[in-house]
């Protein structure tokens, strides 16, 4: 039977924690010391370009990373090598992709693509989760 208990993937996944936590409460902290009385270009290069993006990633990431917790230490040892890694770097693209200055309605704004990109790993850990947890029954049964 496999370790549900503290092994070194659990392990990373709070060290995944504890170094996003407190990076989201510097942040919200000093949020008001960093923009106040910017210049727009300074809040579009900024603010827009990298302040709220990493906030809403962050915060996504933490709640993932949280549920993670729950799981077999083997499932998110497959999370991490095979399903984080290419979802991260797609949104990363996706996000540095759009033009801060950009006006078109049409387009999302660095932020949303954010929350999409986690959004997107979210549902995908959910699925690569409850498959997982079936796999490991079928196996026992």
């Amino acid at each position: 039977m496999k370790s549900y208990f503290l092994n070194k993937y659990k392990f990373i996944n709070i060290c995944f924690i504890f170094f996003i936590v407190p990076l989201l409460i510097f942040m919200k902290l000093n949020y008001d010391s960093w923009f106040k009385d910017a210049d727009v270009t300074f809040f579009y290069d900024y603010y827009d370009a990298i302040y709220a993006p990493l906030y809403i990633g962050g915060k996504w990431l933490v709640a993932i990373l949280g549920v993670l917790l729950l799981i077999p230490s083997h499932i998110f040892k497959k999370w991490l090598l095979y399903v984080a890694p290419p979802i991260l770097l797609i949104t990363l693209l996706l996000v540095r992709g759009i033009s801060v200055y950009s006006s078109n309605p049409i387009n999302p704004t660095r932020t949303k693509m954010a929350e999409n990109g986690m959004f997107f790993l979210a549902v995908f850990t959910t699925l690569f989760v409850f498959i997982q947890l079936f796999l490991d029954w079928k196996k026992r049964k």
